[in-house]
């Protein structure tokens, strides 16, 4: 269709007075431009006006009419003033001057809203048309503005075409909307739709579908599915910018490290065989000077500070401390003749060309992840670029119809997401930059469109919840059956984090990876710590892997019918070769606040008809958490 021309016309007596810095307009523009987003390809539109008014219904009329009766614009969208407060008249403003409403825009608008908070019933957005032209009141937060135009943006060329009386466009997508409901995929007997939640609850699984898996060969699958970013290619940083990064090739030193004879002392460079006496000081050379010109004779030194370069003809360099002074100059500035105390060898205290780095010599092996010592080697062997794995882009996902945001009154039946900024966190300690996507509610079409908003972003994304056996439990059948994913696995013989599952898909010709762990917070963090960090680190040919110690329970454990990753505290003392293992309470799967002060997780095995338990004393292998080894 023909580019649909846009008018923005945002109501706020503090914008309108620059007392606050208009955000919500500019973010409805940049979502209208930006071809590159899903509401960027589907409006295909630029903007042609834009405005602030103030809270004014006079105001506000003047230019909804001025815009539309001019036959310029086909889409008005105002921004702001759709609340309580006794300014807030947009909708009153809207009214008066549309000639044909349009509730169903408004209702889309709200009920996406009220799963998202409560608080969106208080909202009074008015839609309707004005001779050619549609007008929508959007809310005032860019946040909520930007939800609201997702919801409503697939409609909108339609309802121009309509507006428009464009026929034959109006037949095409009458057409398309039919072929599509026709062609929707069946998950479950009797349903028509993908979600298993949308079919009957009676004619759910009862048992999963896949195969019980052990933590091994979860990882070994991981690794054989999982394929470095930038493998066929070489991204070049700068040092500075290359800190946290993970080395792509391996780096070979530019030169011999020292490039030069250097002294290890403060001292006097001599002729070892000249031995015990008196020396007349020629000169003297500190670090960074020049050597090669000085000839040392019997019975001659020069002076030279720790790291200089020594003369070539110097066979030893004897320190300061094995020395007295015998004469100075007339002006005590410069040392005229010293006497040497102690034997002297031949070698002594003199690095040798190369004798720390040889030049050609590997210094850092690929995969290397590059701290500050790293970054220091690379400095010294020459290197001012060096190739470094791109990190991928992560995004992390929460679902579920029970999450709120914290700081929002919670509702009845609901609890606070912790997930999210948990896992975002966890990130963040091990070098992982990420992006929240928010709360998926148990929808299916919220859900697909949150999964495909974030997969169009992100290389891998991490969800928590809605992958166990529940009725609303549905992540797995959308990403099979609407995104195509492979699911590698489904289940794996672990506690807690049975449920967790790992797929690939293909999407705008890349793939992408999808980590879903359970909604449990305990459950969230075993697994992150278990799959989601290897994944990621295979991916930026990071090859650290976790440090697994032996340690001593200091408390009894009824061992689980699968093996179990416990939460402790190890301690070390003066005493016991092995730290001592101290449980960290009650270890069910949702009691994050066991997970507090934990520094390891006990690896403990599956109980046996011979072992049921484990006594205090006994020795268990436990993962340190935070802490990696280099393979």
């Amino acid at each position: 269709m023909d580019s649909i021309r846009f008018g923005l016309l945002t109501v706020s007596d503090s914008c309108y007075k620059y007392k606050n810095e208009d955000k919500s307009g500019p973010e409805v523009e940049l979502c209208i431009h930006d071809k590159n987003s899903e509401i960027g390809k589907i409006l295909k539109g630029q903007v042609y006006h834009k405005n602030i008014v103030p809270d004014e219904e006079y105001a506000i009329k003047e230019n909804l009419i001025s815009w539309s009766d001019s036959r310029q614009i086909d889409v008005i969208f105002t921004i702001g003033g759709t609340g309580f407060s006794k300014r807030d008249v947009t909708p009153e403003a809207t009214k008066q001057i549309i000639q044909k409403e349009a509730p169903g825009i408004a209702t889309a608008m709200l009920m996406s809203s009220l799963k998202i908070t409560p608080m969106a019933m208080l909202s009074r957005a008015v839609c309707g048309i004005r001779d050619k032209t549609l007008i929508i009141n959007l809310p005032g937060s860019p946040k909520a503005a930007k939800e609201c135009l997702n919801v409503i943006a697939p409609a909108i060329p339609h309802a121009v075409d309509l507006i428009r009386d464009h026929k034959e466009r109006i037949k095409d997508t009458h057409a398309n909307v039919q072929n599509n409901i026709a062609t929707e995929i069946p998950l479950s007997k009797g349903s028509n739709k993908i979600s298993p939640c949308l079919g009957s609850i009676i004619e759910r699984n009862r048992e999963s579908p896949y195969p019980m898996i052990s933590v091994e060969e979860a990882l070994q699958l991981i690794y054989k599915h999982t394929e470095p970013l930038n493998s066929n290619c070489k991204l070049e940083e700068d040092l500075e910018k290359a800190h946290g990064k993970i080395l792509n090739g391996d780096l070979y030193s530019k030169c011999d490290l020292p490039p030069f004879r250097a002294s290890i002392k403060d001292g006097y460079a001599v002729l070892a065989n000249d031995g015990k006496g008196r020396r007349t000081v020629l000169s003297g050379i500190k670090a960074g000077g020049i050597a090669t010109a000085i000839k040392l004779l019997p019975g001659t030194c020069v002076r030279v500070n720790t790291g200089a370069p020594i003369p070539d003809d110097a066979t030893a360099v004897i320190q300061v401390e094995d020395t007295k002074l015998i004469k100075g100059t007339s002006d005590n500035m410069e040392e005229k003749e010293i006497e040497i105390m102690a034997e002297v060898q031949i070698g002594q205290d003199i690095r040798p060309i190369g004798c720390d780095i040889k030049k050609g010599e590997l210094i850092l092996k690929s995969g290397t992840k590059l701290e500050a010592i790293e970054l220091g080697l690379a400095a010294a062997c020459g290197y001012k670029k060096i190739p470094v794995t791109d990190f991928p882009k992560i995004g992390v996902l929460s679902t579920g119809d029970e999450l709120q945001c914290p700081g929002t009154a919670l509702m009845p039946g609901h609890i606070y997401d912790s997930n999210k900024v948990t896992l975002l966190t966890m990130l963040k300690e091990n070098g992982f930059d990420s992006m929240d996507m928010g709360i998926a509610v148990d929808d299916e079409n919220i859900m697909i469109n949150k999964i495909k908003h974030a997969l169009k972003q992100v290389d891998v994304l991490i969800t928590s919840g809605s992958v166990s056996m529940g009725d609303r439990d549905m992540l797995k059948p959308i990403l099979q059956h609407y995104f195509n994913a492979t699911i590698h696995f489904g289940r794996i013989n672990m506690k807690p984090g049975k449920p967790t599952t790992f797929a690939t898909c293909v999407l705008q010709d890349r793939k992408k990876y999808l980590l879903c762990l359970p909604g449990n917070p305990v459950s969230a963090t075993v697994t992150m710590h278990l799959f989601a960090l290897p994944l990621l680190k295979k991916l930026c040919k990071d090859d650290s892997t976790p440090t697994i110690v032996r340690a001593k329970l200091m408390s009894s454990y009824n061992l689980d019918p699968r093996p179990e990753y416990a939460r402790a505290v190890l301690k070390w003392n003066d005493v016991d070769t092995l730290p001592q293992a101290y449980s960290t309470g009650n270890q069910i799967s949702s009691k994050l606040l066991n997970c507090k002060n934990a520094n390891a997780l006990l690896m403990l095995p599956a109980r046996k008809a011979e072992k049921t338990e484990l006594k205090q004393g006994d020795i268990v292998q436990a993962m340190l958490l935070g802490f990696t080894q280099r393979t």
